[in-house]
């Protein structure tokens, strides 16, 4: 190793100051050097990885738990990391000790901390949707928690690799394009992780139940998190607004999505049933083109080609 090592630095050495191309054991020298430096690249970020998801894993157990980790993380990074006096950290737990103790502050640290938790497994997936059963999970797991959590919507909704969490331990820098920043943006859960490995012609009943999950997670949401009131006290505005254009739209998603993924005839009447009960959505225009175009199919490739 000392020997490629030695070769390794002649090669950034050249003689006289003169540049010269790179020779074929340049070339194996170099590669040889790349995989070792890929290899405790690798080693670092999997140990780093490694020590979060014992932290985090260990802390969502309980809402206590959550909230000493939280503390720990902003004992480190914003005290200690800026080298603060310990006089100020506990000046700053004094003025955070309301917040602190709300019972639904420290359920929200849990579910970001099991939302980070999983967003790590993800990094370390080829294919997400391998976590749609937990993605779910997580979700539902808030849902039932709803009335417990009012007022931390906006924690809830947050990126944790954002968080005070993900800071203290080094692993915000995760890129996952396709990976949702929170439980709480279902469409993009359904559209990213969930949904595209059931659209096959084999997997329709599946795909077809996952599409009814995903409209009733999003009344749920809606109808526990609206503060606004109406006549009907167990009734609010935006939930019943989505209960007559959001959720009709998210049924013809639905049906579209169906009969794009093999079940043309029952999605088309479907669809058309669904026309006659939605004629005077803002919509119903737009669903038309769709549906005509749906059933039309595309012409054959010849027609196509005189028609241009």
């Amino acid at each position: 190793m000392k020997c490629i090592a030695l070769l390794f630095c002649s090669l950034l050495l050249p003689a006289n100051g003169q540049e010269k191309p790179l020779s074929e054991l340049d070339r194996e020298l170099l590669l040889e050097k790349l995989k070792e430096v890929q290899g405790t690249s690798d080693s670092t970020v999997k140990g780093r990885y490694g020590v979060a998801l014992s932290a985090f894993r260990k802390a969502r157990e309980s809402s206590a738990a959550a909230h000493e980790l939280y503390l720990n993380c902003i004992e480190k990074v914003r005290f200690e990391d800026q080298l603060r006096k310990a006089s100020e950290f506990r000046d700053w737990k004094k003025r955070h000790k309301e917040r602190g103790d709300s019972p639904a502050f420290r359920l929200a640290l849990r579910h970001q901390l099991n939302w980070l938790v999983l967003t790590l497994e993800a990094a370390q997936v080829d294919d997400i949707s391998v976590l749609s059963t937990k993605g779910i999970s997580v979700l539902e797991a808030i849902i039932r928690d709803a009335e417990d959590l009012k007022g931390q919507n906006q924690l809830l909704r947050s990126d944790p690799l954002s968080s005070i969490f993900a800071d203290a331990y080094s692993v915000g820098d995760i890129e996952i394009d396709t990976w949702p920043k929170s439980p709480l943006d279902i469409a993009d859960l359904y559209e990213n992780v969930i949904l595209p490995p059931l659209r096959t012609p084999k997997k329709l009943d599946s795909l077809r139940k996952a599409w009814l999950k995903r409209i009733e997670h999003e009344g749920n949401l809606l109808e526990k998190w609206t503060n606004e009131a109406s006549g009907d006290r167990d009734r609010k505005p935006a939930f019943e607004k989505w209960l007559i254009e959001g959720r009709a739209s998210l049924t013809w998603a639905m049906e579209v999505d169906l009969f794009k993924a093999g079940d043309q005839r029952g999605g088309a009447l479907r669809m058309l049933e669904h026309l006659k009960k939605h004629l005077t959505h803002k919509s119903a225009p737009k669903w038309i083109a769709q549906f005509t175009t749906l059933v039309e199919g595309e012409p054959p490739e010849e027609e196509a080609q005189e028609g241009q």
